[in-house]
């Protein structure tokens, strides 16, 4: 079908899967630019892929030394374009195209000829050294066309057909994905039962061996040079050669719509080999990331653990320090309860009689201690704050020790893992991992003063104001004796010139005074209860406020050291993190790009029913 029978239609729908493919190209090496370790052939090939509907159909001869594709070429254009010879001739790439007139121009392993034949308006044949080259050395600019190949013809000499070389070879070929047409040369030596024998033989075989069954043209260079020499061409000669079906096969099998269905196809077969060369790959990366992502929640566990640890330290410590408070409180209540007995009624009214006439003070002035004091340290509510800063002051020191063994410890390990990461991921840590040269002392170190004013608070603002309360308490009780005393004494008085008349009102007046005596001793535990109570009330609020000032101060430690393993092991955990999410993403846009080909190409097969159809 020439272009002109084409439907409009139709070449709007070919040209806009092509546009589609290239953009899907584009996107897709993109992506490829992040697979870490794709071979540059793949991205050579991904490269080759995105200008390849741009560029005309090729068809790449591949073949033995001495198997005859320069000489197939040579027939087909009907001239001595490429040099032929007993020895091997071709030692790099040769792309004939069509020009206005033959030219020759090298770049590097690549020589592009030129030539006006009509055959090359809409084809591009390549010649290639021998097999043997492309296989066994690995040669990277011939594999290039290889795999950019829209059609390969394996070329074999009539008497060596399916050696086991030219098995492997087809077996090579088959491996990228390409159409192969087997094409025997030199058939003018063969009978033409043998021919036939040959055709079945290299059928019978590619079933056997490969499982397909190649189309299988035969064929003489020889007769076909000798066809084109004529003028006008033999077209006798020419068929007998077999050369008519290779041009009928340009011309009509590779029409206009089957070659620009093949042209689009051949991209999108590069791509796929690509995206699943690709896939294998982060799919590695995905499995080496699982086995390490193993190691990073093992640290991260353990750091857990250690935070919460730690934290029970801290809680031990403030409920340690918490007691020695409520214990402190305790004793503290106990003595002023002593101060304040009831049972010492007497003596306290004495000693807040001398503090009237003054000689109370006077013997402060010889006394070391005062009675809270003595009261206090007789219940020692002093020995029992002391022992707060000591309790304190371990847990710094218990914070450290731990926080540097753990660090210690989780350096080796991680190191450890590192030295288990392959190159391509161990190249991708940023940092080192190791300890920490400075662990920060800071966090309690800053409270300790806040912590001693008020544990000095405690002790001396409580034990002044207590010893001015008592002596307080002890003056009003003496007055209140003495005023009690004399109202007594002042009514017996009066009663006594008439005292038989009055015994019973002297009576009610002792009675009364006795009760107001009695109820003035009573003042001193009242009084001495809710002191206890409010110096009890004061001790938990200092203790509330130690406590937290403790706990933060303590938290913001424990902080330090989980922050310290976690910047010691940063480095691994980090890349392992980051690494784990990229090869996530990129899996991800390339199973998308898969399925995208995947559509494209099957774009390509519904147009292909059309065409055959219309």
């Amino acid at each position: 079908m020439a272009v002109d029978q084409i439907p409009v239609k139709l070449l709007s729908q070919f040209d806009a899967i092509r546009r589609q493919e290239h953009d899907q190209i584009t996107e897709l090496i993109e992506t490829l630019e992040r697979v870490d370790g794709l071979p540059d052939s793949e991205m050579e090939q991904a490269r080759d892929a995105l200008f390849h509907t741009n560029h005309p159909f090729l068809m790449v001869m591949v073949g033995p030394f001495g198997s005859g594709k320069s000489s197939i070429i040579n027939a087909l254009l009907g001239g001595d374009v490429l040099e032929v010879g007993p020895i091997p001739t071709t030692d790099h790439i040769v792309i004939l195209r069509h020009g206005p007139d033959v030219q020759r121009s090298r770049s590097g392993d690549i020589e592009t000829v030129f030539h006006p034949t009509p055959l090359l308006e809409n084809l591009s044949l390549v010649d290639t050294p021998g097999l043997e080259s492309v296989f066994r050395t690995h040669d990277e600019v011939t594999r290039r066309f290889l795999h950019r190949a829209d059609v390969v013809l394996l070329v074999m000499i009539a008497t060596q057909v399916l050696s086991a070389g030219n098995l492997e070879f087809l077996q090579e070929l088959k491996g990228y994905g390409k159409r192969v047409i087997a094409v025997v040369n030199q058939v003018d030596v063969l009978e033409d039962d043998e021919r036939e024998q040959v055709r079945d033989f290299v059928l019978e075989q590619s079933r056997l061996y490969l499982g397909i069954e190649p189309q299988v043209w035969l064929v003489s260079a020889r007769q076909a040079l000798a066809a084109q020499s004529a003028t006008p061409r033999d077209e006798i000669a020419w068929d007998e050669s077999g050369f008519a079906g290779i041009e009928e096969y340009i011309q009509t099998t590779l029409g206009d719509t089957e070659r620009l269905r093949q042209k689009l196809e051949t991209p999108i077969q590069i791509c796929q080999n690509v995206t699943r060369t690709a896939l294998a790959l982060s799919q590695e990366r995905q499995a080496a990331l699982d086995e390490h992502r193993k190691t990073m929640e093992n640290i991260q566990a353990q750091i857990e653990q250690a935070r919460r640890e730690q934290e029970r330290t801290v809680e031990e410590t403030l409920e340690t320090v918490e007691n020695l408070w409520d214990e402190s409180a305790a004793r503290g209540r106990e003595a002023i309860g002593e101060l304040f007995q009831f049972s010492r009624g007497i003596s306290l009214f004495f000693s807040g009689l001398g503090e009237i006439i003054g000689i109370g003070r006077l013997f402060r002035r010889f006394q070391r201690r005062t009675r809270t004091e003595s009261a206090f340290d007789e219940h020692k509510v002093r020995a029992t704050l002391h022992q707060i800063p000591e309790t304190v002051n371990k847990l710094g020191p218990r914070l450290e020790g731990r926080d540097l063994q753990d660090i210690d410890d989780l350096v080796d390990y991680t190191q450890q893992a590192v030295k288990r990461l392959p190159p391509s991921l161990s190249d991708k840590i940023i940092g080192k991992i190791q300890t920490p040269l400075r662990y920060d002392r800071k966090f309690l170190r800053e409270v300790r003063h806040p912590l001693e004013n008020l544990l000095r608070e405690a002790e001396r603002f409580e034990t002044k104001r207590l010893d001015r309360t008592l002596r307080n308490t002890l003056i009003v009780l003496a007055l209140w004796e003495i005023l009690t005393l004399i109202l007594v004494l002042v009514t017996a008085l009066g009663a006594v010139p008439n005292l038989v008349a009055n015994v019973g009102s002297v009576l009610l007046v002792f009675i009364i005074g006795f009760a107001l005596i009695v109820f003035g001793l009573l003042l001193v535990p009242i009084r001495g209860w809710f002191l206890a109570r409010a110096y009890e009330r004061r001790l938990h609020r200092n203790r509330d406020e130690y406590l937290d000032i403790l706990r933060r101060a303590a938290g913001e430690l424990v902080g330090h050291g989980v922050q310290l393993r976690q910047d010691a092991t940063a480095p691994f955990t980090r890349m392992i993190e980051s690494q784990t999410e990229l090869v996530q993403q990129l899996r991800t846009d390339l199973d998308q790009h898969q399925q995208a080909l995947l559509r494209i190409q099957g774009g390509l097969a519904s147009l292909q029913k059309r065409t055959t159809t219309t």
